[in-house]
Parts: structure tokens; sequence; C-alpha cells
């Protein structure tokens, strides 16, 4: 296992294309994809409009 990747909570060595080692992660669980994290923030930002709308609204 030649790689410069590290996992991202101890340090350790890691695959390629991996970004948890087995010790950190014993249950093998996937990432959460690009799309997820992306979809997560969208519905945060768009939560954040439509609540200060609304307090704008109620103030006028």
């Amino acid at each position: 296992m030649r790689s410069r990747e590290r996992c991202l909570r101890c340090g350790g060595p890691v695959a390629d294309g991996v970004a948890i080692c087995h010790r950190c992660n014993p249950a093998s669980l996937p990432s959460p994809s690009r799309t997820q994290y992306h979809a997560t923030v969208f519905i945060v930002v768009l939560v954040t409009l439509v609540l200060a709308a609304g307090v704008l609204i109620a103030r006028g």
C-alpha cells in the first residue's frame, strides 16, 4: 500500500481514494458524496432566506 493519502481523523496511511482508515471506520461506511454536501448547504441557505423574508414581512 504505497500512498501519500492520509486518514482525515488520525492521519494514518490509507489507500488511494479512501478518506478514513479501517481503524477509524471499522464498519467501512461510505463517505457522503459531494452531491449530498451541496444539497445540505443549498437547503440551509434556502431555509435561511425563507426565514429572513418571513421576519421582514412580519415587521413591515
